[in-house]
């Protein structure tokens, strides 16, 4: 098995277009590339687009990577592919038209005992709005700033905001939903 960082002689092949290399480069890279392409997407023809877009980028860009974290390089690639496919191919101007201030209350985070699967928590993503999910994802899974996110999607952080708070809105209440269903199977 191969280690999570490659070796500098993988990359150097990679880099000339020896497809070997290139193949256990992509096999390398894949399992970071669909875990964020499936938080984005529910159809596997569009997670695959993406993911074999962003690798095109890995191998285009591999010149410029600098020795460190690998798979962090190859994250931030496929965020920002991401995005541009997103812009591509969305009604990207509509979706984000929202720019009103968002009250800043501070309540306290709902809190919950239930344990989900990872498709279960994929389910609920894909119950928000795409403009809600990418905003959510880079915020909260990727660890983006609004500031970042505006700055990314060519919005205001309010905007970024405003769909982090939806989000999560609506996460809790498919948490609360969930926690009724489970109560009415457990006394039926």
């Amino acid at each position: 098995m191969m280690s999570q960082e490659p070796q500098t002689e993988l990359l150097n092949a990679a880099i000339k277009g020896d497809r070997r290399a290139q193949m256990a480069l992509y096999q390398l890279c894949y399992p970071v590339l669909i875990s964020a392409a499936r938080r984005y997407y529910h159809n596997t023809e569009d997670q695959m687009t993406v993911v074999n877009n962003a690798f095109i980028k890995v191998i285009l860009y591999l010149e410029n990577y600098e020795t460190g974290r690998f798979l962090s390089w190859v994250k931030r690639i496929i965020s920002n592919e991401i995005i541009d496919e997103y812009r591509r191919t969305k009604r990207y101007h509509e979706l984000y038209k929202f720019d009103a201030p968002v009250e800043d209350r501070s309540t306290t985070d709902f809190q919950t005992d239930a344990v989900f699967t990872n498709e279960q928590l994929q389910q609920m993503l894909y119950c928000l709005s795409e403009p809600a999910r990418l905003v959510f994802n880079l915020f909260a899974i990727e660890g983006y700033s609004h500031k970042e996110i505006a700055t990314m999607l060519g919005v205001t952080e309010e905007t970024s905001k405003w769909h982090t708070k939806m989000a999560r809105k609506k996460l809790r209440e498919l948490i609360e939903k969930s926690h009724e269903t489970a109560s009415q199977r457990s006394v039926g």
